[in-house]
């Protein structure tokens, strides 16, 4: 009984199985501060503090405070939650802005007059990132992988309401910016509390890949099967391509491997099907009517939804490189080829040389985050990119497949496909969320795998053990 004392004591446990009351109050707040983070950057409080009260930076800061309060009151190792690939992830995003920035200062380019807030967003991903693997892997440790699983979730679908209540936020809460009224294809799209419809269609992307894997194979359904429907409704609301595209090569490529690879084949066959036809249906039926809300009269807004199918499933003018990325892509890869080691410096890709847009004459981004790093700080960063992305969907591959790693590879893969389209993907703070959780995840795995393969030897000790106590 002394030993056993003792050993709880050595630990930092009281005999009875207590923590003691510091360490049970820094639990308390990192796992405030955890769920702070997440609801923080998954609803994009920022841009709605911005349209509200006209800063957006008090949320960031706070986001910043929160991160640095979970890492200062998680004691995990690093290298047990974030594993190989949060390793990889901090040093894509390290390797950029050094590069990048060294490159912008020795070729002496103009970057910092067009976006000074670059270094805070990379250094708050970072922050974010760890802080949210370190968090995650507590509270996997207290809740499990299912419940907190649903509780990311549960902030998902949050936003994805948002984003159906766009009419509600721009006629009641805040007003559309003018710049973006003069572009009539993005001032009437839904957005909720983002500033572009694209980034509101990853994030509803998350939720319905998520609410597929938890319909498939946790206890959740009915709350899995509401989120799915809302977002296939939310991705289909922002009428974005990239959404649009993401959640039709999750539902028929990734979704079947999923369904075919779980017990209850063909219940979850039956249950996804429907689910994807009702959100559809839902999406398609929202659509139907006029958004008088949003100033679109009945005949613009005929005009508007079929300019956006053709947008999405038709043919587009070459020369209006608003519209095409394939375009965007080509500029991108030619500048490419002149500085392919080292790059051009920061923000040279965000703002691409020929590339004007039709009604703002502002410089466009090369929308592909793949190539911003690469064409900004060199192959250097762009390789750890790819080995990053790559580095978790291989542990899907190779660990046992489960509820933990099948949304791992989930939100990997919306991940993955949403750099091919957007800029700045590796610093935007829902992104960075994600990818902290996508390394817990995969490191809980890992730990679970090896504890699984050395079972019978922990158990064997732990009989014996037991035995020489007991005589």
């Amino acid at each position: 009984m002394k030993t056993m004392e003792a050993d709880a004591e050595s630990n930092g446990n009281k005999p009875d199985g207590r923590l003691p009351a510091r360490r049970s109050l820094a639990s308390l707040l990192g796992r405030i501060g955890f769920w702070t983070i997440g609801a923080a950057t998954l609803l994009n409080f920022n841009h709605f503090s911005h349209m509200t009260v006209g800063a957006g930076w008090p949320v960031s800061l706070g986001a910043g405070l929160c991160s640095a309060l979970v890492c200062l009151t998680v004691r995990l190792p690093l290298r047990e939650t974030l594993g190989l690939p949060g390793l990889l992830g901090v040093a894509t995003l390290t390797s950029y802005f050094l590069m990048g920035l060294s490159v912008a200062l020795i070729t002496d380019v103009e970057w910092y007059s067009m976006s000074p807030s670059l270094p805070f967003q990379v250094g708050l991903a970072i922050l974010v990132i760890v802080a949210t693997a370190l968090g995650a892997s507590a509270e996997l440790r207290r809740l499990g992988v299912e419940r907190m699983l649903k509780r990311i979730l549960l902030i998902l679908t949050a936003a994805c309401i948002s984003i159906l209540g766009t009419p509600f936020l721009t006629a009641r809460i805040y007003t559309i910016p003018q710049h973006l009224i003069d572009i009539p294809d993005s001032a009437h799209r839904f957005r909720g509390f983002f500033t572009s419809p694209n980034f509101a269609g990853e994030v509803a992307c998350y939720a319905a890949g998520l609410a597929l894997i938890l319909l498939v194979d946790s206890r959740y359904r009915k709350f899995s099967t509401l989120a799915l429907i809302l977002g296939s409704a939310a991705i289909l609301a922002t009428l974005s391509r990239s959404g649009i595209l993401i959640l039709m090569v999750f539902l028929f490529f990734f979704g079947p491997f999923l369904i075919l690879s779980s017990p209850r084949r063909r219940q979850s066959i039956v249950r996804a099907l429907v689910i994807a036809l009702i959100g559809s249906g839902a999406a398609f039926v929202l659509f139907a009517a006029p958004i008088e809300h949003l100033s679109m009269s009945q005949e613009d807004a005929r005009t508007f939804y079929r300019l956006m199918w053709i947008r999405t499933f038709g043919t587009w003018d070459p020369q209006d490189l608003f519209n095409n990325r394939e375009i965007l892509w080509s500029v991108g890869l030619s500048q490419i080829a002149e500085s392919p080691l080292f790059g051009q410096g920061l923000l040279q890709f965000h703002f691409l040389e020929n590339t004007l847009l039709c009604r703002l004459s502002i410089p466009c981004g090369v929308h592909n985050s793949y190539l911003m790093v690469w064409g900004e700080a060199g192959i250097i960063p762009f390789s750890l990119y790819v080995f990053f992305t790559g580095s978790l969907l291989w542990k899907w591959q190779v660990l046992p497949r489960s509820i933990t790693m099948n949304a791992v590879a989930a939100l990997t893969f919306v991940f993955a496909a949403a750099s091919l389209r957007v800029d700045g993907t590796l610093y935007l703070t829902w992104h960075a969320f994600i990818l902290g959780t996508c390394c817990a995840l995969a490191a809980h795995a890992a730990r679970e795998s090896r504890v699984l393969r050395s079972g019978h030897a922990v158990k064997t000790r732990t009989i014996s053990i037991q035995t020489v106590r007991m005589t």
